[in-house]
């Protein structure tokens, strides 16, 4: 406790002090300068995005969660090829470019400024992001993300709300395939004078959910993947004085799934708080957050016989919660349209532990606390018309500590294990540099370099994990990854109806965490005691140097002023390229990486209010274990959908996964494949006014 309390001392003045700043000058529209803040940007204007939506895009998309409206870029995708809808949470880390050999997020996720990784594992909670409550959602790229430190070596994911002082009303229902039925109702309403707003919303989804094992594989105890999710979010605004904006904001949400069989599920309560305030001096401006975030979390595992007519509980872990708390103070100046310089720090700490029943053999707790501090400085010059420079450099502080975990015999009670890991610390640079010319008036170079770090987060180091029969045991003794990054473009616009990306990168990873195979049957009594039949045990481990190359481009093209078609796509080679300690795993792709994914894409707009679209996705075959030998065959999946506005009401309707094709997300090692979801239809409307 005294470890956590120094650093939340140090945290603490940084956003006091700014509560006595006092703020003047003019009372401007405030609502860029707070997402330029927000997103730590250099040049609100000019920008990089790897991908960006408006709030009207997200609205068309007609999202049942905001990753699948992300997933439209061929860089994102979650570690499994799933939906949130449906995946575990666990699975829900973002992997940009195939960055990540684990489930765990190497990007950062934020929403205003504040970040969404779960304190405890680090993943997000996609589905409690209300489409109808966002302005706008931008993956950054990581030439644009060392500014952040800890958690966005490969990106990060900005997400803004809708902006005050604005009145909206939004309603949005749906339903579909699978039992499917989901609605949200948003309202931010504003006094007279624009200095007052209050904004609520609310939403819940139902899916019954489909069978995750072919019917060839199933069994008796087979259940459907079924959802149920609930939320709410209160921001209030407030112009204090010209220029100073002060915005509280409250946000609950809770889910409950069924993992795909009768005892295996999984729970999750959440609770954040916030406050931003943000003040607007003209060519000065500084913004200050602070943020307290609760979760719990519940998840059963079981093991199941040959027929999949019985099953056994496995692991309960039937409380698992974390927090966390932090705070940023970051100012900008702009200087006569050539510079700009951002600057600040912040600080967080998390905490959190695992709780669980291993059978009916033993009961574990295990956890401990993690604690972030970091000062960072960024700037743009505009060196001429043809050229900007762009730069930042962070330095970040950081403690594991109170690590434990004690294992007690149901049986008898006597203590099977009492570990106390020693508190660790550590100073991490990041830094990055980008250059932009002008190359010609329709093309535009660029080329960037950095490096950045990831902490292994509470889950990583202290909560094992059983996938089927696989067991995958933590390690609380995880070194930092390093990310070293280099990265060159090339955007095109030979004509207004023709615009190309392209981009090829290489990220090399020191100290890589990956899920290494246990085949010493010595390791293997030490970490798991028995295996189940058929099973594996792997363990969180560090590897050498692992490394992703690759190139993503995109095209977009409109032959009519009513037609627009594009194709994008990702083709990246990753590899563990030096791991002494683990020979088996070199030359080995990342597990849940394809080589090669493709998405086209086409729309025609027959009339201001109606519209039709489609859409083709292509993913090569890719590994599901570390080893490489259990194959997740390659997969096309065809969307089609209308779309109608009538007055303020959007209509639309999709079917996603047409031609009804087994699209696998998992091979366990006794064979069985996990499959995402069937060809599916979602109906809905939005009322905006």
């Amino acid at each position: 406790m005294a470890g956590r309390m120094d650093w939340l001392k140090l945290g603490l003045p940084l956003l006091a002090v700014t509560f006595h700043t006092r703020a003047s000058g003019q009372s401007a529209d405030l609502l860029p300068e707070m997402v330029v803040l927000a997103e730590r940007r250099n040049d609100p204007d000019e920008a990089d995005s790897v991908a960006e939506w408006t709030h009207e895009e997200i609205q068309k998309e007609s999202p049942r969660a905001i990753d699948e409206v992300l997933s439209r870029e061929p860089s994102f995708s979650l570690y499994r090829r799933q939906t949130s809808v449906f995946g575990n949470p666990s699975a829900a880390g973002v992997s940009l470019r195939n960055t990540g050999a684990t489930a765990a997020s190497r990007t950062l996720v934020l929403l205003d400024g504040v970040p969404q990784n779960d304190p405890f594992g680090g993943w997000i909670y996609w589905a409690r992001y209300d489409a109808a409550a966002l302005d706008s959602v931008r993956i950054v790229p990581s030439s644009q993300s060392a500014v952040w430190g800890n958690q966005s070596p490969a990106g990060v994911v900005q997400m803004n709300s809708n902006p005050a002082f604005e009145d909206r009303h939004i309603l949005r229902l749906g339903g579909g395939s699978q039992g499917s039925v989901g609605g949200s109702t948003y309202h931010q309403m504003t006094n007279e004078e624009k200095t007052r707003s209050v904004a609520f919303s609310a939403f819940g989804f139902h899916t019954d959910g489909f069978y995750a094992l072919s019917p060839s594989q199933r069994g008796t105890v087979d259940r459907k993947l079924e959802t149920d999710l609930w939320g709410a979010n209160l921001k209030g605004a407030w112009l204090a004085a010209p220029g100073l904006t002060v915005e509280p904001s409250i946000s609950w949400y809770t889910e409950d799934r069924c993992n795909g069989t009768n005892l295996t599920e999984n729970s999750t309560d959440a609770l954040d708080l916030s406050l931003r305030v943000t003040s607007d001096e003209g060519d000065h401006s500084w913004q200050a957050i602070g943020w307290f975030q609760d979760r719990t979390f519940e998840s059963v595992f079981s093991s199941v016989n040959e027929d999949r007519t019985e099953e056994v509980m496995a692991l309960d872990q039937y409380d698992v919660p974390g927090q966390g708390a932090g705070g940023s103070f970051t100012m900008r100046w702009d200087g006569a349209d050539r510079w700009t310089i951002t600057t600040g720090t912040d600080f967080r700490w998390v905490t959190g532990e695992t709780n669980e029943d291993a059978g009916v053999f033993r009961t574990r707790s295990a956890g401990g606390d993690q604690a972030f501090e970091g000062v960072f400085v960024s700037g743009g010059y505009k060196v001429d018309d043809l050229t900007r420079l762009d730069g930042s450099l962070r330095l970040d502080a950081w403690q594991i500590m109170n690590g434990h975990r004690k294992e007690v015999s149901l049986a008898d009670g006597s203590i099977l294990r009492d570990d106390h890991p020693e508190d660790r610390d550590g100073l991490e640079p990041s830094a990055s540099i980008e250059l932009k010319h002008d190359l010609a008036s329709c093309l535009v170079g660029r080329v960037s370099t950095g490096t950045a770090f990831r902490l292994p987060t509470l889950n990583e180091l202290y909560r094992p994990f059983r996938v089927r029969n696989d067991v995958t045991e933590a390690n609380p003794d995880l070194d930092p990854e390093r990310f070293f990054s280099v990265e060159a473009g090339l955007d095109w616009k030979p004509a207004g109806d023709l615009t190309v990306s392209a981009s090829m990168f290489h990220h090399w990873i020191k100290d890589a965490i990956a899920n290494v195979p246990v085949t010493d049957p010595a390791k293997i009594t030490e970490l798991f005691g028995v295996l189940p039949p058929g099973g594996t045990g792997a363990q969180k481990q560090n590897v050498d140097q692992a490394r992703v190359l690759g190139v993503e481009g995109s095209v977009e093209w409109l032959p009519h002023k009513d037609v627009t078609l594009g194709i994008s796509g990702l083709w990246s080679e990753t590899e563990f390229s030096d791991s002494p300690e683990q020979p088996a795993l070199e030359g080995n792709p990342f597990p849940q990486a394809p080589d090669l994914r493709l998405i086209a894409s086409g729309e025609w707009r027959a009339n201001e209010k109606f519209s039709l679209f489609g859409g083709v996705e292509y993913g090569s075959s890719q590994y599901d274990d570390a080893l490489a030998t259990r194959e997740i065959s390659d997969y096309t999946s065809v969307r089609i959908g209308a779309s109608y506005r009538h007055g303020n009401a959007l209509y639309q309707i999709r079917v996603e996964n047409l031609f009804d094709e087994e699209i696998e997300t998992g091979v366990s090692s006794d064979g069985l494949r996990t499959l995402a979801a069937p060809r599916s239809l979602w109906a809905g409307v939005t009322l905006e006014f």
